[in-house]
């Protein structure tokens, strides 16, 4: 769970630094942004997917 945590933080953080701040220009910053966002999104669903699992057979 830790470690989805810190992936969704650092996704999120990627897509972040490169809207606000770009270190790359052009094509390559929105790429890094997308990813990021991919990135965040994929972390998050699985942590919520894990946790509806949970509730669910707690509940049988």
């Amino acid at each position: 769970m830790l470690i989805k945590f810190i992936g969704m933080v650092a996704g999120l953080m990627i897509a972040l630094i490169n809207i606000f701040d770009p270190g790359f220009h052009g094509f390559v910053r929105w790429i890094m942004v997308i990813c990021g966002f991919l990135i965040f999104i994929s972390h998050l669903k699985t942590t919520l997917d894990k946790k509806k699992n949970t509730v669910v057979n707690r509940n049988k």
